[in-house]
C-alpha cells in the first residue's frame, strides 16, 4: 500500500561518512512537500497533504491530525500554526485544531513564528502582514514583493527571491553578505539558513557570514551515491532539515 509518508526502516545502501557538515537523510524514506521547525521538533506536510511530526532524529513520523491540510505551517513552544487552502491562518496544538483567527484573503505562501509564538507574519499575493491578537495589519518590506520570510536574531528576514533584507518598522534594509536568489528562509534563536533557487543551502554565522553547505547525498543499493538540490529547509532546537527534489528528509550532521 502506498501512503504519503513511509514509515518503515530504509534500505539503504552502503554510505561512507563525510568530513565536515554533511546531511545524512531520516528514517523511513519520508516524502513531504515542506518542513517547519521549532523547539518542539520538526513538522511536516506530507504529500497526502497531511502533517506530521518527527521528534528526534531516528524516531519515526507521527500523523499530527488526520483532517487538516494545510498550505503552509509554522512552529513555535505553543504548538502549529497553519494556513488552510483558503487564505485563513490559525493556530493548534497537541494535534487539536482551532478556528481559523485570521483571513488574509488570498493564498498564503510562507508563515513565520518566533520561538515562543509573541510574533506572527506571513505572505500573501507577495504581501508581508502581521498576525495580532487584534487581526492583520501590514508589515515591513511592502515595496518589496517577497516569497519568503524568517525570524531569527530578533528579526524578520525577507527574500524577494532575488536578495535578502533585514524587515522592521523602520525599513526594510539589505542583508550584508547574504546569498542571492533565495527562494526559502528559516530561523530559530541565533540560528538563519537559506536554500537558493539553485537548491544550495546557507547559513550565516556571525563571527564568519554566509557559509555555503554541501547538498544532500542519497545511497541507494541500485545506484552510486549522488547530490540533490535542496528545495526546503526547517530549523529546530537541536538540528537542521532540508528537503531534497525527492521529496525526501535529511539532517545537517557537524561530525568530522
Amino acid at each position: 500500500m502506498t501512503v504519503g509518508l513511509l514509515v518503515g526502516l530504509s534500505s539503504l545502501g552502503c554510505s561512507i561518512r563525510s568530513k565536515g557538515p554533511h546531511w545524512i537523510e531520516t528514517h523511513g524514506r519520508a516524502q513531504v512537500q515542506r518542513v517547519a521547525g521549532g523547539p518542539l521538533g520538526l513538522l511536516a506536510i506530507g504529500t497526502n497533504g497531511l502533517i506530521y511530526s518527527y521528534p528526534e532524529f531516528g524516531s519515526v513520523w507521527h500523523e499530527w491530525n488526520g483532517r487538516l491540510h494545510p498550505r503552509m505551517i509554522a512552529g513555535s513552544r505553543r504548538g502549529l500554526v497553519y494556513a488552510d487552502q483558503d487564505g485563513r491562518v490559525g493556530k493548534g496544538d497537541h494535534g487539536r485544531v482551532g478556528n481559523p483567527e485570521w483571513n488574509l484573503g488570498g493564498a498564503v505562501s510562507a508563515l513565520a513564528t518566533d520561538e515562543d509564538g509573541d510574533a506572527l507574519y506571513a505572505i500573501a499575493d507577495g504581501h508581508i502582514s502581521r498576525l495580532l491578537e487584534s487581526g492583520a495589519v501590514p508589515g515591513p518590506c511592502g515595496e518589496r514583493r517577497a516569497v519568503s520570510i524568517a525570524i531569527a536574531r530578533g528579526q524578520l528576514w525577507v527574500s524577494d527571491g532575488q536578495h535578502v533584507y533585514l524587515g522592521s518598522d523602520a525599513g526594510c534594509q539589505a542583508a550584508p553578505g547574504a546569498p542571492s536568489k533565495v527562494l526559502r528562509l528559516a530561523g530559530l534563536g541565533s540560528r538563519i539558513f537559506a536554500v537558493d533557487e539553485a537548491g544550495d543551502v546557507f547559513r550565516s554565522k556571525a563571527a564568519s557570514g554566509w557559509e555555503r553547505l554541501p547538498r544532500p547525498q542519497k545511497f541507494r543499493p541500485d545506484q552510486m551515491p549522488h547530490l540533490h538540490p535542496a528545495t526546503d529547509v526547517a530549523v529546530t532546537g537541536t538540528a537542521v532539515w532540508v528537503v531534497d527534489d525527492e521529496q525526501n528528509v535529511f539532517v545537517l550532521s557537524e561530525s568530522e
